[in-house]
């Protein structure tokens, strides 16, 4: 009967993350679901206008491109005289805390002033902590140039190479199959504060790996996009959704998640503990269970769906997470000194997910 409960939470949980995928995006794993009219199918095509001596080029409806952090990134291609003039990102579902970084890094200004030729030539890297996105934009960018040169009989023979493996993505793999593997057999204190300093230093704050609701509708409507960093992402949904359903309920929690990893350390810092009487506990866990329920409805019906780009994993990306994800994730790992995981047991949406199917 125990076994029968789990099978019935993963198919919740599966059921939960598809229809949101569908709602959101109107895809699960790379499959349009629906299709609209001959007038609105070609208006989602790819677009080259020409008009005089410059040309704009649209990859919005252009298929076969890889997806970002939370969905597809398509951009425009602004050219003038055969050079690029700028690139501009159209609307997405991308996390900003992901999606800015591009801007600070220089990425989305990295083809500006560049003939189309040179433009083809360009491997601009991946940018650390936002490699979904950064290889999208790159996928996209590059997608655009082709179009315009075969405008003018032009195409690069070259491929698009937004499958490349970056270091960051191979050492989050690793980190994320040593977390996986190593919990089932060596049963040492000292090995999971190894485990995890390696979750929060490269997990966090150098690959920015880790599930959270956008990244996992994302999986779902979009399916496998076959880089390291995908590959770390589909091995954490592995280990959070099929581990339970056989007896490693939490083990992504405990052992893989780099903010639980960054509480569980902070924790070691003092002895002296807040001690929550029994009631007030259980009602803090409850609200939990209640701000999920909430936050559900709300990606359901399409109200207030900012809210993935707000849970507080994104406070590892420094750089861009913006001072009130900043100090949210300074606050929680404050009371973490006292209170064992406080995001995890009182507020976190991805936990409650996980623990659903558990």
């Amino acid at each position: 009967m125990k076994d029968a409960y789990k099978f019935v939470g993963f198919v919740a949980m599966f059921c939960v993350l598809a229809s949101l995928a569908m709602v959101r995006d109107g895809r699960i794993f790379g499959h349009e679901l629906t299709h609209g009219s001959a007038a609105d199918e070609s208006a989602a095509r790819p677009e080259v206008i020409v008009s005089g001596n410059r040309m704009t080029v649209s990859t919005e409806g252009l298929e076969g491109l890889p997806s970002g952090y939370g969905g597809m990134v398509p951009v425009v291609l602004y050219v003038t005289d055969g050079k690029i003039d700028s690139v501009q990102s159209l609307p997405n579902q991308e996390t900003p805390a992901f999606f800015d970084r591009l801007e600070v890094a220089g990425l989305t200004r990295a083809w500006n002033g560049k003939s189309l030729k040179e433009a083809a030539a360009m491997k601009p890297d991946a940018v650390s902590g936002a490699t979904y996105s950064s290889k999208a934009y790159i996928a996209n960018v590059d997608a655009a140039v082709n179009l315009a040169l075969d405008r003018h009989g032009s195409l690069s023979q070259g491929e698009t190479d937004y499958r490349k493996w970056t270091a960051a993505g191979i050492f989050a793999l690793i980190v994320v199959a040593l977390g996986a593997l190593l919990p089932l057999y060596v049963k040492n204190q000292a090995y999971r504060f190894v485990q995890q300093l390696l979750n929060v230093g490269i997990l966090g704050f150098w690959a920015g790996t880790f599930l959270d609701y956008t990244v996992m509708i994302g999986f779902f409507a979009n399916g496998y996009q076959y880089a390291a960093a995908s590959l770390a992402t589909v091995c954490m949904l592995i280990v959070g959704f099929i581990y339970p359903l056989f007896g490693h309920s939490g083990h992504y929690c405990a052992w893989i998640c780099p903010l639980g990893s960054a509480q569980d350390l902070m924790g070691r810092l003092t002895r002296r503990k807040v001690k929550f009487n029994p009631c007030v506990f259980k009602g803090l866990e409850n609200f939990r269970r209640a701000l999920w329920v909430t936050l559900l409805a709300l990606l359901w019906i399409g109200w207030g769906t900012e809210w993935i780009d707000y849970e507080l994993f994104s406070a590892f990306i420094v750089k861009s997470a913006g001072w009130v994800m900043l100090t949210a994730g300074g606050m929680f790992l404050a009371l973490s000194a006292f209170i064992p995981r406080p995001y995890c047991h009182f507020i976190c949406p991805t936990g409650s997910l996980l623990r659903s199917g558990q």
